[in-house]
């Protein structure tokens, strides 16, 4: 079981942390082990799903605009009459995407320092085949609590509150979300980090995303992004979708 956030945030800053991190991950200087993770996709999956993504790629634009608008990362496509004609594919599919399972990609360890104030740096590193650790992208990142965003060298990251379900691919979970998203003549970029805890109490999640796209052609200049999950109790390549037994 995860400890309590006091515990978690350790006697020196356990008042003083804001909630939104301390709640999460250590916040008085040291790190907490966990792993990068992706979902692995059932073979029955990946058919019933290029399936349902031809029959996509033949709808009117505004259809697909529409099944878009509905659709999130990350989660399981609910059912759309276009997609699925017969009813009984689409349970199919569901019951095939439940059988994912989370690769382990990297160990890292996480945590934050207080800067004073209610501004806290990111403590990490990810360990590398050369036995060196090398911090992760999140680590440029500072959070303050004044004024709840996190600060990046694009700008500020704003928070608001984050639940997902049983349809999410990391099991059901709720917490906060910040998302900077800027556009120029140039570019349109998004940044988001999440931080939530799964429903069942046994795992915390840390989620970094940036992607930017050119405002002109609309290809993808940058694309990075991670998950990780805290703890990881079994040292297996693969474990089963966290909130599943």
């Amino acid at each position: 079981m995860l400890a309590a956030p006091a515990a978690l945030c350790g006697a020196a800053y356990a008042d003083a942390a804001p909630e939104a991190i301390g709640g999460y991950l250590p916040c008085n200087g040291t790190t907490m082990a966990g792993a990068v993770i992706r979902p692995v996709r059932d073979a029955s999956f990946v058919e019933l799903h290029r399936a349902a993504i031809e029959r996509f790629i033949q709808l009117p634009k505004e259809k697909q605009e529409a099944i878009n608008a509905k659709g999130a990362p990350d989660r399981l496509m609910s059912y759309d009459a276009d997609l699925w004609p017969d009813k009984a594919e689409y349970d199919k599919y569901a019951e095939a995407w439940k059988k994912t399972q989370m690769a382990r990609l990297a160990d890292v360890r996480v945590g934050f320092q207080h800067k004073g104030g209610k501004v806290y740096s990111v403590l990490s590193a990810t360990r590398v085949a050369n036995g060196e650790a090398m911090p992760l992208t999140i680590g440029s990142l500072q959070y303050d609590g004044n004024k709840n965003v996190w600060i990046s060298n694009n700008g500020e990251l704003k928070g608001k509150e984050f639940t997902a379900g049983e349809d999410f691919d990391y099991g059901p979970q709720a917490g906060n979300e910040w998302v900077m998203e800027k556009k120029d003549s140039l570019s349109a970029l998004r940044e988001m980090v999440r931080l939530t805890k799964s429903t069942d109490g046994k795992a915390v999640f840390l989620y970094y995303s940036l992607t930017e796209r050119s405002a002109i052609s609309g290809t993808v200049i940058a694309n990075h992004g991670y998950t990780i999950i805290f703890p990881i109790t079994s040292a297996s390549a693969a474990t089963s979708r966290p909130g599943r037994k």
